[in-house]
């Protein structure tokens, strides 16, 4: 169409250029002509006067040389007028300066001959019969619509053969060789190779007959291969696009989420728990928090929660349509078997534990009875007893006996023999344990003078925060009886437990202070 509206308007333009100029040149002959018959035939001797001029030119009509005209003076005014009227007047002459009138559609034309063209005093109007151009008879009227409507038809057939043979059929033949190519792509390079004419189609052909057979080649020695394994794999394979939607996914993949998630996943999503983290994600959102790396997440299935070792890795970061792939194994059995072991190794842990408190009740309970038994020797020692709490404290807290301790005071000196003082000590805090009934227990010491001649022991214990894990053991009877022996060895006294309204057990002990010491030395010197 374009071709054909190219050429008809350019065939058109040229016949209508042509046929004008044509047209002025045959009028400006006939013009010349006209003039050198009207001035032979005019007699020298009488071309001043109207009449001989008029006579002259009435011949002319006669013998049909013109058709008429008209003869005006020198001011304008008519003088005579033979044969047809003409159209034009002198004022038309005046004004626009033309030699040449012709009617439109007319086969005459009007001349006008100044007087020194014709040698006379008069200005002469001629009208003649122009007729049509014989050498222009194919051009005109509809003759040059029915021209340029014919060259641009031969035009556009001959570009649409031209278009057909050189650039349609081609391409029609890479078209099918490219649907057949998508529907198999290892078949791509059987069948004929492709051929094409010269220019830029052909090679365009070429180049695609280069790019098919290297497509047919890569995908039988790479894409299928590498197509085989995933669909064989026994690992999870599924693809997202940047939109977070699945568009591939093997057997594997159904297998391990116990679903099509190309089919279902717009109506029930997929969401991944992180098992390091515990923060549960969407399929889009857990590809663009863990875009590369190895997590372990744990997912719904139909059958239950299943956990599994996921991989993510992105395609083409740097394009259009980055491709997001997770690769998957089910590690249920395995994570089912870590729970398990590590539920198994917290219970052992646990058994450790209260076997350790077990052992340290079992040993102070021995103690115990070992000094109900014993009688001890009552030295007079002055000592400070806050290494002895310090060391019950440690082991009891490395026993899991006790939680969180704390000693407080003077730490003034104390009478009555070390190891006395070392027994009040522990079975202080041994009895204020026991009492609590459940261990671990939070325990505080306050140790501090009381007067000059006495100190005080205060042991306080309550259950830990976190909570009671068992039951004490230990006979809090023979605890409190081996405080009491303990106590009197060294001269002490020992209130009553007691248990405040929180329910902390307060053990308290009076101990003899530093005015002992002094007593002693008073007494030594008076002997000397």
């Amino acid at each position: 169409m374009l071709a054909f509206a190219a050429v008809f308007v350019a065939l058109f333009s040229i016949t209508s250029v042509v046929r004008d100029q044509d047209d002025e040149r045959y009028l400006e002959r006939r013009y010349a002509d006209v003039g050198k018959v009207l001035s032979a035939a005019i007699d020298p001797r009488f071309q001043t006067k109207a009449d001989e001029i008029t006579r002259v030119a009435e011949r002319l009509v006669v013998i049909g040389a013109i058709r008429g005209g008209v003869l005006y003076d020198g001011s304008g005014h008519e003088q005579q007028v033979f044969g047809e009227r003409i159209e034009a007047s002198f004022n038309a002459v005046m004004r626009t300066g033309h030699t040449v009138f012709r009617p439109a559609g007319g086969s005459k034309a009007d001349f006008y001959y100044p007087p020194e063209f014709s040698l006379t005093p008069f200005h002469i109007f001629v009208r003649v019969d122009v007729g049509e151009i014989t050498s222009l008879e194919t051009i005109r009227d509809g003759r040059a619509f029915t021209i340029a409507l014919g060259g641009g038809a031969a035009a556009a057939a001959i570009t649409e053969l031209v278009m057909l043979l050189m650039v349609w059929w081609p391409l029609r033949r890479v078209r099918a060789v490219v649907e057949a190519m998508l529907q198999d792509p290892a078949s791509a390079d059987r069948g004929h190779p492709l051929k094409g004419w010269g220019g830029e189609v052909g090679r365009l052909t070429f180049a695609f007959e280069c790019l098919r057979s290297m497509l047919a080649d890569v995908w039988r020695t790479r894409v299928m291969v590498a197509d085989t394994i995933i669909e064989s794999s026994p690992f999870a394979v599924l693809q997202i696009n940047g939109d977070g939607h699945p568009f591939f996914g093997n057997p594997a993949c159904a297998r391990l989420f116990g679903r099509d998630l190309l089919r279902t996943n717009e109506v029930s999503p997929l969401s991944l728990r992180d098992l390091t983290s515990g923060a549960r994600h969407s399929l889009k959102a857990y590809v663009e928090t863990y875009k590369s790396g190895i997590r372990s997440v744990e997912f719904p299935t139909p059958s239950g929660p299943k956990q599994a070792l996921m991989a993510s890795l992105v395609l083409g970061a740097d394009t259009r349509a980055p491709v997001n792939v997770l690769v998957g194994v089910d590690i249920s059995t395995l994570y089912g078997e870590r729970v398990a072991a590590e539920e198994s190794l917290k219970a052992g842990m646990e058994d450790v534990a209260r076997a350790a408190t077990r052992t340290f009740e079992y040993k102070q309970m021995l103690e115990a009875c070992l000094a109900l038994m014993g009688g001890g020797k009552k030295s007079q020692d002055h000592i400070q007893i806050a290494t002895f709490v310090r060391e019950w404290l440690d082991t009891a807290t490395e026993a899991g006996a006790v939680t969180v301790s704390e000693i407080d005071g003077e730490d003034p000196e104390v009478a009555g023999g070390a190891e006395n003082l070392r027994a009040v000590t522990r079975f202080a805090a041994f009895v204020a344990y026991t009492q609590v009934g459940s261990l671990p227990v939070d325990m505080k010491i306050d140790v501090r003078g009381i007067d000059f001649e006495t100190a005080g022991l205060q042991v306080q214990a309550r259950v830990a925060a976190g909570g009671s894990k068992g039951a004490c053991a230990a006979d809090t009877n023979l605890a409190l009886a081996a405080l009491k022996a303990a106590v009197t060895r060294v001269g002490g006294q020992l209130p009553e437990v007691e248990k405040d309204e929180n329910g902390a057990v307060i053990v308290r002990v009076v101990l003899r202070g530093a005015a002992e010491r002094m007593q002693t030395a008073m007494k030594a010197k008076a002997t000397e």
